[in-house]
């Protein structure tokens, strides 16, 4: 099995060091056009590749068995057309803006899976949501989620653990939800509300726009929104910042630094009838690895779907997000077990 890695940054080293150090008789390749700084493992290399050039990246990926994305998210999708035509299966974390469930039937036709936002958000609570659904009627879905730095008292209570043009981009599209069966539209930083999460505290959350696939997947439930979750405060001192073209500047001079201790927190209520369900899942910087909570709650998560696929679990052809994914329990267990495995365990309340 030779596996290739698109992008040697943060969260494509982290899912490359697993994949190699999982599945010791693959050949793990990331391309970059730079070195990535990669730990000396004897099945893990760097092959220098341009990932902006669409025919490259087809070539390249053709020339192994399976890729992961893990490119900035301009390029995400341009990687999901780019496996589809190389005929080779994809599991990607790429937040791209365009849909990737618009390239289904082309992924169908060439015969193989391409499993699209394997995070976090989107992602677990992809997963978790699905599952819900397979196992019955689900009314509503919210999903509360978010990362910060760890000392709310640091600059905006934030730490940057991920590509701040993305960032900034969460930050000023609109939010899609779904309301009474009907999508709809509403402001970023919209409906901005207060809540508390054991063992973390008190937490501000405001809408954003990362259902995603789930609008489309999940038609029956009524009611779905997502929220990203801030320390208090934070979206009152971000708005003016965004508004004056500052944001970028601004988080770059104040929230970059060398080690990152950041928190992610992602809580899922659904509601059944007057029945409710609750998972959470809060995760820290792991000082021992070195890994920030976003990439143990990221990258690792779609390295666990990389595996999935590369051992052949996926029996389906086609876009397949997480929610889909779920709907076969021997995979949504699959995914959880690898989860488990690497200390990220959401926990069903």
């Amino acid at each position: 099995m030779n596996i290739l890695v698109l992008g040697g940054g943060a969260q494509g080293r982290t899912v490359a060091a697993d994949l190699a150090r999982s599945m010791p008789a693959a050949r793990i390749e990331v391309a970059d056009l730079r070195r990535p700084a990669l730990p000396e493992l004897s099945n893990l290399a760097w092959v220098e590749a341009d990932l902006a050039d669409g025919a490259a990246m087809t070539r390249s990926i053709a020339a192994h068995d399976m890729a992961v994305g893990a490119l900035p998210a301009r390029l995400g999708f341009r990687a999901m057309r780019a496996a589809i035509e190389a005929r080779r299966p994809l599991v990607d974390l790429s937040f791209c803006a365009e849909d990737a469930l618009a390239l289904d039937a082309e992924a169908r036709a060439s015969g193989v899976a391409i499993v699209p936002d394997c995070g976090l958000a989107p992602g677990i609570s992809n997963l978790i949501a699905g599952r819900a659904v397979a196992d019955g009627p689900v009314d509503s879905i919210v999903i509360r989620v978010g990362g910060v730095a760890e000392d709310a008292s640091r600059p905006y209570g934030y730490v940057v653990t991920w590509s701040l043009e993305d960032l900034l981009e969460e930050y000023t599209r609109p939010a899609r939800i779904v309301v009474d069966g009907n999508p709809t539209t509403v402001p970023v930083f919209s409906g901005l509300e207060r809540l508390h999460v054991d063992g973390v505290g008190e937490l501000e959350a405001f809408f954003s726009d990362g259902l995603r696939t789930l609008i489309d997947t999940l038609p029956d439930v009524r009611n779905m929104s997502e929220m990203t979750l801030r320390w208090p405060g934070h979206a009152a001192a971000v708005r003016p910042l965004v508004a004056a073209g500052r944001f970028l500047e601004e988080f770059r001079e104040r929230c970059i630094v060398d080690l990152p201790q950041d928190l992610v927190v992602l809580r899922v209520d659904m509601r059944r009838g007057k029945t409710s369900q609750r998972v959470t899942l809060v995760s820290r910087h792991d000082p021992a690895s070195g890994l920030t909570a976003m990439s143990r709650t990221t990258a690792l998560t779609c390295s666990v779907v990389a595996q999935l696929v590369a051992e052949g679990g996926l029996k389906e052809t086609g876009v397949l997000p997480l929610e889909r994914v779920a709907r076969d329990a021997r995979c949504h267990r699959f995914v959880l077990d690898g989860l488990a495995a690497r200390g990220v365990r959401p926990i069903h309340e």
